[in-house]
């Protein structure tokens, strides 16, 4: 018996015991109630950019409810409603002794990909304008969007987190397995309805604090027996990085490395293809009093592609994608006030292809 085979028993046998007897819990909603103006711009001659202004306004919030056993055990549950108004992402945890167990519906990602981030409104790769097209990690295909590959929580899965007390220097180990890369959001009893490129999807994440002020966090996810197409599997998909923070009076610095490798087939002569990603990260953010923050963020994608000719001549380039954001946010009570401005370099990973972005955002929290 394997050790997710392991997990997954032990996650069900504490889900039956968790019927026993459960008491009462309360049933929250929480949400962003946040308005947003954007403004875009191109900055070289291939980026153009439609519909450069924008006015927008949250549109999602999380029911949650919460609970105890009668023998102390704690459990949660939350599902997303998203901007149509039906279901989106859902999660159901039970807190036991010997660690934490879950079910996720397209949730709980693990991924230490924006570990670095320190920022006050949120990493460029991570909102608004981060490319002009949607993103891919398909076989050999460029992505466009800046691109961190994939996360468990882009499949249905169940995890298992160790307590957050059991390991020296504030170790908490974490892994995740969806059975099938199936990212439908099911209801219960649902079986799997696609199998997106792979049979099975296994993501590990660390988390420490060894000392005061610092934090690393790492994580690793690979899909199993992948799809490429017509052609066998000459590369699997693997994602993975670390990250590291450390936070001094009122300044907080982070750095971040991270790997993405996708799914490869045979090579075609003559055609280029992506072979990998490598990206970097560096975070900075300051308090300059309890109510005005600031951060800069510099991310960078390097793109490598390879090609190989017919007469056995291998060629490779890369081509680096840069995220620059100066932010700023005030903060009045339950009212936060933020600007967020990003620049743009080599934009979908092509040379000279520009842009910038400037958001002013209101949030009221509840």
């Amino acid at each position: 018996m394997n050790k997710l085979t392991k997990i997954t028993l032990g996650f069900i046998a504490s889900l039956m015991v968790a019927t026993t007897a459960a008491l009462a819990g309360e049933l929250t909603i929480t949400g962003s109630a946040k308005a947003t103006y954007s403004i875009r711009g191109s900055e070289s001659a291939s980026a153009q950019i439609g519909a450069p202004q924008g006015i927008g306004i949250a549109n999602e919030f999380t029911l949650s409810a919460s609970g105890e056993l009668d023998n102390g055990m704690a459990w949660t549950y939350a599902q997303d409603i998203d901007g149509a108004t039906v279901q989106d992402d859902a999660a159901m945890s039970l807190n036991t002794s010997y660690g934490m167990f879950k079910a996720c519906v397209h949730e709980c990602g693990l991924s230490a990909n924006l570990a670095f981030d320190n920022s006050v409104y949120g990493a460029g790769s991570d909102y608004g304008l981060a490319g002009t097209s949607a993103s891919t990690t398909s076989a050999g295909d460029d992505a466009t969007t800046f691109t961190w590959g994939t996360n468990i929580s882009s499949y249905n899965n169940v995890q298992y987190h160790t307590p957050a007390d059991m390991l020296p220097f504030g170790l908490v180990v974490k892994v995740a397995y969806a059975p099938e890369a199936d990212g439908t959001m099911n209801s219960s009893n649902a079986a799997a309805t696609s199998t997106e490129a792979g049979n099975g999807v296994t993501q590990y994440r660390v988390d420490a604090a060894p000392i005061d002020g610092l934090t690393i966090a790492a994580s690793y996810l690979e899909i199993d027996d992948a799809d490429a197409g017509s052609t066998a599997t000459t590369q699997q998909a693997e994602h993975g990085g670390v990250a590291v923070t450390y936070a001094v009076g009122p300044a907080t610095i982070g750095y971040g490395k991270f790997y993405v490798a996708p799914t490869l087939g045979a090579a075609s002569q003559g055609t280029a293809r992506v072979t990998d990603y490598e990206n970097s990260s560096w975070s900075l953010g300051v308090a300059a009093n309890d109510n005005l923050s600031f951060s800069y963020n510099l991310e960078s994608s390097d793109e490598h592609n390879k090609t190989e000719s017919q007469t056995n001549t291998t060629t490779k380039t890369t081509t680096e994608f840069e995220i620059r954001t100066i932010q700023a946010a005030y903060t009045m009570g339950g009212m936060t006030l933020s600007v967020a401005n990003k620049k743009l370099e080599n934009m979908d990973y092509t040379a000279d292809k520009d842009g910038a972005e400037t958001i002013f955002a209101v949030s009221m929290a509840f």
